[in-house]
């Protein structure tokens, strides 16, 4: 995925945008435009398909009244501090989270 500031008024969301908003999409909270926009830049964006994945895994998780394997809390907490400290592209993120490099 090619990032652009300008993303969301090409009707794109930003790795930022996405992450504001994941857990009401995850929740069935999100309205049907907002959860559409979020799948497709979910699909495109595998640092974002990443972390939808470890959302998924800690609702079940808590679902099943479980606690969350430690590998994604870690990953969690990794990614939510990449997200606060990171004011550039999403690339940044992903080196501050570990992931490497964008897709």
């Amino acid at each position: 995925m090619i990032w652009h500031r300008s993303g969301a008024a090409h009707g794109r969301m930003t790795c930022m945008q996405v992450a504001r908003v994941l857990q009401a999409c995850l929740d069935g909270e999100a309205d049907e435009v907002t959860a559409r926009r979020v799948a497709s830049h979910v699909e495109d964006c595998r640092r974002c398909g990443l972390e939808t994945a470890v959302y998924r895994e800690i609702k079940d998780s808590l679902a099943r009244q479980e606690v969350p394997d430690e590998i994604v809390l870690v990953r969690l907490r990794d990614f939510g501090s990449a997200l606060l400290m990171s004011s550039g592209p999403p690339e940044a993120c992903d080196e501050a989270a570990g992931l490497g490099g964008g897709k």
